[in-house]
Protein backbone atom coordinates (compact mmCIF):
# COMPACT_ATOMS: atom_id res chain seq x y z
CA UNK A 1 0.00 0.00 0.00
CA UNK A 2 2.03 2.61 -1.20
CA UNK A 3 -0.20 5.59 -1.04
CA UNK A 4 -1.84 8.10 1.29
CA UNK A 5 -5.16 8.20 -0.95
CA UNK A 6 -5.25 3.85 -0.91
CA UNK A 7 -4.39 4.24 2.69
CA UNK A 8 -7.57 6.40 3.25
CA UNK A 9 -9.83 3.85 1.15
CA UNK A 10 -8.93 0.82 3.03
CA UNK A 11 -9.61 2.66 6.40
CA UNK A 12 -13.10 3.71 5.24
CA UNK A 13 -13.67 0.21 4.08
CA UNK A 14 -12.46 -1.67 7.04
CA UNK A 15 -15.26 0.79 8.76
CA UNK A 16 -12.91 3.25 10.22
CA UNK A 17 -13.89 6.91 10.02
CA UNK A 18 -11.41 10.42 10.52
CA UNK A 19 -12.83 13.71 11.58
CA UNK A 20 -10.39 16.54 9.96
CA UNK A 21 -9.01 17.94 12.66
CA UNK A 22 -5.52 19.14 10.56
CA UNK A 23 -6.71 21.27 7.83
CA UNK A 24 -3.35 21.28 6.40
CA UNK A 25 -0.30 18.96 5.95
CA UNK A 26 2.54 20.04 9.32
CA UNK A 27 5.81 21.34 7.98
CA UNK A 28 9.11 19.68 7.40
CA UNK A 29 12.02 21.57 8.00
CA UNK A 30 15.91 21.85 8.06
CA UNK A 31 17.38 22.62 11.46
CA UNK A 32 20.51 24.50 9.46
CA UNK A 33 22.56 26.10 12.09
CA UNK A 34 22.29 23.40 14.74
CA UNK A 35 22.75 21.01 11.65
CA UNK A 36 26.15 22.77 11.03
CA UNK A 37 27.12 22.91 14.57
CA UNK A 38 26.77 19.04 15.58
CA UNK A 39 28.14 17.97 11.96
CA UNK A 40 24.58 15.62 11.48
CA UNK A 41 21.86 16.89 8.88
CA UNK A 42 19.02 17.55 11.34
CA UNK A 43 15.09 17.66 9.99
CA UNK A 44 12.28 18.54 11.77
CA UNK A 45 8.56 17.14 11.42
CA UNK A 46 6.54 20.27 12.90
CA UNK A 47 3.56 18.25 14.66
CA UNK A 48 3.86 21.06 17.18
CA UNK A 49 2.31 23.54 14.55
CA UNK A 50 -0.33 21.52 13.87
CA UNK A 51 -3.62 23.69 13.48
CA UNK A 52 -5.99 23.31 16.62
CA UNK A 53 -5.85 23.99 20.45
CA UNK A 54 -1.34 24.76 20.46
CA UNK A 55 -0.79 22.22 18.61
CA UNK A 56 1.07 18.43 18.99
CA UNK A 57 0.68 14.84 17.73
CA UNK A 58 -2.43 13.90 19.44
CA UNK A 59 -4.66 15.51 16.79
CA UNK A 60 -3.12 12.89 14.83
CA UNK A 61 -4.89 10.13 17.31
CA UNK A 62 -7.84 12.36 17.72
CA UNK A 63 -9.11 12.21 14.32
CA UNK A 64 -9.84 8.23 14.41
CA UNK A 65 -10.41 8.32 18.16
CA UNK A 66 -13.53 10.93 17.79
CA UNK A 67 -15.13 9.48 14.57
CA UNK A 68 -14.70 6.31 16.67
CA UNK A 69 -16.37 8.08 19.31
CA UNK A 70 -19.54 9.66 16.31
CA UNK A 71 -19.94 6.09 15.04
CA UNK A 72 -20.77 4.43 18.33
CA UNK A 73 -23.00 7.32 19.27
CA UNK A 74 -21.31 9.24 22.22
CA UNK A 75 -22.36 12.58 23.71
CA UNK A 76 -19.37 12.35 26.51
CA UNK A 77 -15.92 11.70 26.25
CA UNK A 78 -13.29 10.74 29.19
CA UNK A 79 -9.56 10.86 29.11
CA UNK A 80 -6.80 10.68 31.71
CA UNK A 81 -3.25 11.63 32.13
CA UNK A 82 -0.61 13.56 34.06
CA UNK A 83 -1.78 17.49 35.41
CA UNK A 84 -0.19 18.94 32.66
CA UNK A 85 -1.18 16.51 30.21
CA UNK A 86 -0.84 17.55 26.89
CA UNK A 87 -3.26 14.66 25.74
CA UNK A 88 -6.20 15.96 27.38
CA UNK A 89 -6.04 19.29 26.50
CA UNK A 90 -6.29 18.43 22.86
CA UNK A 91 -8.94 15.94 23.76
CA UNK A 92 -10.33 18.44 25.40
CA UNK A 93 -10.34 21.13 22.50
CA UNK A 94 -11.24 19.14 19.99
CA UNK A 95 -13.69 16.81 21.67
CA UNK A 96 -15.85 20.27 22.54
CA UNK A 97 -15.51 21.22 19.02
CA UNK A 98 -17.27 18.14 18.09
CA UNK A 99 -19.86 18.73 20.19
CA UNK A 100 -19.13 16.20 23.02
CA UNK A 101 -19.08 16.88 27.16
CA UNK A 102 -15.38 16.40 28.27
CA UNK A 103 -14.19 15.08 31.53
CA UNK A 104 -10.26 14.67 32.28
CA UNK A 105 -9.37 12.38 34.78
CA UNK A 106 -6.01 14.11 35.62
CA UNK A 107 -3.31 12.32 38.16
CA UNK A 108 -0.91 13.92 40.04
CA UNK A 109 2.19 12.05 38.92
CA UNK A 110 4.78 14.73 38.83
CA UNK A 111 5.95 16.10 42.23
CA UNK A 112 5.71 19.81 41.28
CA UNK A 113 3.95 21.77 43.71
CA UNK A 114 4.95 25.18 42.23
CA UNK A 115 1.55 27.55 41.26
CA UNK A 116 2.49 27.40 37.73
CA UNK A 117 2.79 23.63 37.59
CA UNK A 118 -0.51 23.67 39.66
CA UNK A 119 -2.54 26.35 38.07
CA UNK A 120 -1.01 27.84 34.67
CA UNK A 121 -0.08 25.55 31.26
CA UNK A 122 -2.02 23.15 29.84
CA UNK A 123 -4.29 23.62 33.25
CA UNK A 124 -5.87 27.00 31.59
CA UNK A 125 -6.63 25.51 28.29
CA UNK A 126 -8.44 22.66 29.56
CA UNK A 127 -10.79 25.69 31.85
CA UNK A 128 -10.88 27.65 28.92
CA UNK A 129 -13.02 24.78 26.99
CA UNK A 130 -14.72 23.81 30.53
CA UNK A 131 -13.82 20.39 30.06
CA UNK A 132 -14.70 19.05 33.60
CA UNK A 133 -11.67 18.22 35.24
CA UNK A 134 -11.43 15.19 38.25
CA UNK A 135 -8.14 15.40 40.62
CA UNK A 136 -6.98 12.04 41.67
CA UNK A 137 -3.72 10.98 43.51
CA UNK A 138 -0.96 8.22 41.53
CA UNK A 139 -1.63 5.54 43.37
CA UNK A 140 -3.01 2.90 41.50
CA UNK A 141 -6.63 3.84 41.15
CA UNK A 142 -7.61 5.53 38.34
CA UNK A 143 -8.52 2.35 36.39
CA UNK A 144 -11.28 1.91 39.06
CA UNK A 145 -12.21 5.69 39.56
CA UNK A 146 -12.71 5.94 36.11
CA UNK A 147 -14.72 2.91 35.60
CA UNK A 148 -17.16 3.75 38.46
CA UNK A 149 -17.42 7.32 36.71
CA UNK A 150 -18.36 6.24 33.50
CA UNK A 151 -20.67 4.00 35.41
CA UNK A 152 -21.77 6.67 36.78
CA UNK A 153 -22.78 9.09 33.44
CA UNK A 154 -24.44 5.85 31.98
CA UNK A 155 -26.71 5.71 34.62
CA UNK A 156 -27.74 9.11 34.14
CA UNK A 157 -28.43 8.36 30.63
CA UNK A 158 -24.79 9.22 28.55
CA UNK A 159 -23.50 7.07 26.48
CA UNK A 160 -19.55 7.50 27.10
CA UNK A 161 -16.46 7.00 25.22
CA UNK A 162 -13.37 6.73 26.96
CA UNK A 163 -9.94 7.54 25.13
CA UNK A 164 -7.02 5.75 27.07
CA UNK A 165 -3.92 7.77 28.22
CA UNK A 166 -2.10 9.54 25.54
CA UNK A 167 -4.78 8.44 22.67
CA UNK A 168 -2.62 5.18 22.21
CA UNK A 169 -4.52 2.38 21.06
CA UNK A 170 -5.57 0.73 17.97
CA UNK A 171 -7.57 3.38 16.80
CA UNK A 172 -5.29 6.17 18.04
CA UNK A 173 -2.65 4.65 16.51
CA UNK A 174 -4.19 4.79 12.53
CA UNK A 175 -3.12 8.80 13.10
CA UNK A 176 0.79 7.91 13.24
CA UNK A 177 0.18 5.33 10.66
CA UNK A 178 -1.35 7.44 7.96
CA UNK A 179 1.74 10.61 8.76
CA UNK A 180 4.05 7.90 8.15
CA UNK A 181 2.29 8.85 4.25
CA UNK A 182 2.30 11.96 4.66
CA UNK A 183 5.95 11.92 5.84
CA UNK A 184 6.92 10.13 2.82
CA UNK A 185 5.10 11.98 0.27
CA UNK A 186 6.81 15.27 1.81
CA UNK A 187 10.19 13.78 1.75
CA UNK A 188 9.49 12.91 -2.31
CA UNK A 189 8.43 16.41 -3.06
CA UNK A 190 11.18 17.86 -1.03
CA UNK A 191 13.63 15.31 -2.60
CA UNK A 192 14.70 13.86 0.71
CA UNK A 193 14.63 10.12 2.28
CA UNK A 194 15.05 9.27 6.06
CA UNK A 195 15.90 5.95 6.96
CA UNK A 196 16.42 7.17 10.61
CA UNK A 197 13.75 8.83 12.47
CA UNK A 198 13.67 10.18 16.54
CA UNK A 199 10.84 11.10 18.85
CA UNK A 200 9.36 11.02 22.03
CA UNK A 201 7.44 7.97 23.51
CA UNK A 202 5.27 7.59 27.29
CA UNK A 203 2.33 5.63 25.80
CA UNK A 204 3.26 3.75 22.91
CA UNK A 205 0.48 4.88 20.19
CA UNK A 206 2.87 7.39 18.30
CA UNK A 207 5.44 4.72 17.89
CA UNK A 208 3.64 1.53 17.21
CA UNK A 209 1.43 3.93 14.36
CA UNK A 210 5.01 4.75 12.57
CA UNK A 211 5.71 1.39 12.59
CA UNK A 212 3.22 0.22 10.86
CA UNK A 213 3.02 2.88 8.47
CA UNK A 214 6.08 2.34 7.31
CA UNK A 215 5.60 -1.48 7.11
CA UNK A 216 2.74 -0.81 5.16
CA UNK A 217 5.03 1.00 2.83
CA UNK A 218 7.13 -1.81 2.66
CA UNK A 219 10.05 0.09 4.23
CA UNK A 220 11.82 -2.14 6.60
CA UNK A 221 14.97 -0.06 6.36
CA UNK A 222 13.95 2.71 8.41
CA UNK A 223 15.20 2.71 12.11
CA UNK A 224 12.48 4.62 14.47
CA UNK A 225 14.42 5.76 17.86
CA UNK A 226 12.42 5.86 20.54
CA UNK A 227 13.33 7.91 23.49
CA UNK A 228 11.29 7.14 26.96
CA UNK A 229 10.07 9.87 28.98
CA UNK A 230 8.95 6.77 31.75
CA UNK A 231 10.95 5.27 34.20
CA UNK A 232 9.51 1.48 33.45
CA UNK A 233 10.55 0.38 30.09
CA UNK A 234 8.97 -2.95 29.62
CA UNK A 235 5.10 -1.89 29.97
CA UNK A 236 5.85 0.19 27.37
CA UNK A 237 7.54 -2.32 25.08
CA UNK A 238 4.65 -4.34 25.11
CA UNK A 239 2.13 -1.64 24.61
CA UNK A 240 4.07 -1.13 21.34
CA UNK A 241 3.71 -4.30 20.39
CA UNK A 242 0.47 -5.16 20.52
CA UNK A 243 -0.81 -1.67 19.35
CA UNK A 244 1.78 -1.98 16.06
CA UNK A 245 0.35 -5.80 15.75
CA UNK A 246 -3.29 -4.89 15.91
CA UNK A 247 -2.89 -1.83 13.35
CA UNK A 248 -1.92 -4.34 10.60
CA UNK A 249 -4.40 -7.15 11.57
CA UNK A 250 -6.41 -4.20 10.05
CA UNK A 251 -4.83 -4.56 6.84
CA UNK A 252 -3.78 -8.63 6.95
CA UNK A 253 -0.31 -7.26 6.87
CA UNK A 254 1.27 -10.17 9.61
CA UNK A 255 4.73 -8.72 11.23
CA UNK A 256 8.13 -10.81 12.30
CA UNK A 257 8.98 -7.49 14.71
CA UNK A 258 9.29 -8.62 18.12
CA UNK A 259 10.45 -6.56 21.21
CA UNK A 260 13.79 -6.35 20.83
CA UNK A 261 13.60 -4.98 17.36
CA UNK A 262 11.29 -1.98 18.90
CA UNK A 263 14.12 0.64 19.76
CA UNK A 264 13.20 2.44 23.15
CA UNK A 265 15.79 4.10 25.14
CA UNK A 266 15.47 4.42 28.79
CA UNK A 267 19.19 6.23 28.71
CA UNK A 268 17.87 9.94 28.90
CA UNK A 269 14.55 9.15 31.18
CA UNK A 270 16.26 11.05 33.89
CA UNK A 271 14.97 11.19 37.84
CA UNK A 272 11.44 10.66 36.83
CA UNK A 273 8.37 11.15 33.97
CA UNK A 274 7.95 14.89 34.18
CA UNK A 275 11.31 16.15 35.76
CA UNK A 276 13.42 17.59 34.08
CA UNK A 277 17.41 16.83 33.59
CA UNK A 278 20.21 19.67 33.71
CA UNK A 279 21.17 18.11 29.81
CA UNK A 280 17.40 18.37 29.01
CA UNK A 281 17.18 22.02 29.95
CA UNK A 282 20.78 22.67 28.16
CA UNK A 283 19.39 20.93 24.95
CA UNK A 284 16.05 23.29 25.03
CA UNK A 285 17.83 26.19 25.30
CA UNK A 286 20.27 25.01 22.27
CA UNK A 287 17.24 24.62 20.37
CA UNK A 288 15.89 28.04 20.90
CA UNK A 289 18.79 29.83 20.01
CA UNK A 290 19.46 28.48 17.15
CA UNK A 291 16.71 27.92 15.47
CA UNK A 292 14.05 29.78 17.65
CA UNK A 293 12.24 26.46 18.32
CA UNK A 294 11.28 25.55 21.37
CA UNK A 295 11.06 22.05 22.81
CA UNK A 296 8.97 21.23 26.26
CA UNK A 297 10.34 20.02 29.22
CA UNK A 298 8.79 16.43 29.83
CA UNK A 299 8.73 14.70 26.22
CA UNK A 300 10.42 16.39 23.11
CA UNK A 301 13.13 18.18 25.61
CA UNK A 302 14.11 14.68 26.50
CA UNK A 303 14.21 12.97 23.50
CA UNK A 304 16.13 15.82 21.40
CA UNK A 305 18.80 15.81 24.21
CA UNK A 306 18.73 11.77 24.02
CA UNK A 307 19.29 12.01 20.40
CA UNK A 308 22.01 14.20 20.35
CA UNK A 309 23.94 12.07 23.09
CA UNK A 310 23.56 9.17 20.67
CA UNK A 311 24.69 11.10 17.30
CA UNK A 312 27.97 12.28 19.86
CA UNK A 313 28.13 8.54 20.89
CA UNK A 314 28.01 7.68 17.33
CA UNK A 315 24.68 5.76 17.68
CA UNK A 316 23.33 7.23 14.64
CA UNK A 317 25.16 6.61 11.60
CA UNK A 318 27.90 9.19 10.36
CA UNK A 319 27.15 11.62 7.44
CA UNK A 320 23.43 9.86 6.97
CA UNK A 321 20.14 12.97 8.05
CA UNK A 322 18.00 12.06 10.97
CA UNK A 323 14.06 13.00 11.36
CA UNK A 324 13.11 14.12 14.39
CA UNK A 325 9.45 14.32 15.07
CA UNK A 326 8.02 17.23 17.07
CA UNK A 327 5.37 16.26 19.04
CA UNK A 328 4.59 19.06 20.76
CA UNK A 329 4.10 20.08 24.31
CA UNK A 330 4.36 24.15 24.11
CA UNK A 331 1.89 24.69 26.53
CA UNK A 332 3.31 22.77 29.28
CA UNK A 333 6.42 25.09 29.61
CA UNK A 334 4.49 27.87 31.02
CA UNK A 335 3.91 24.75 34.46
CA UNK A 336 7.72 25.10 34.39
CA UNK A 337 8.78 28.26 34.86
CA UNK A 338 10.68 27.87 37.98
CA UNK A 339 13.09 25.97 35.94
CA UNK A 340 14.48 28.47 33.79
Amino acid sequence: MKTISAFDSHMEQVGYGRLSLLQQVSPLVHLRQLSKRIGTDIYMKRDDLTDLGLGGNKLRKLEYLLAEAKKQGANRIITVGARQSNHARLTAVAARMAGFTVDLVLKNAVPQDTEDYQLNGNIVLDNIVDARIYEIPNDGTASAYISSLIKHYEEAGDRVYFIPVGGSNKVGGFGYARAAYEIVEQCRFLDLDFTKIALATGSGGTHAGLLAGYHLQDRADVRIQTYNVQIDREPLLTETQTIYQQILAEFAAGSKTDMGSIQVSNAYVGEQYGIPSPETLETIKLLAQTEGIFLDPVYTGKAFAGMLGDIKKGLFTAGEPILFIHTGGIPGIFAYSNWF
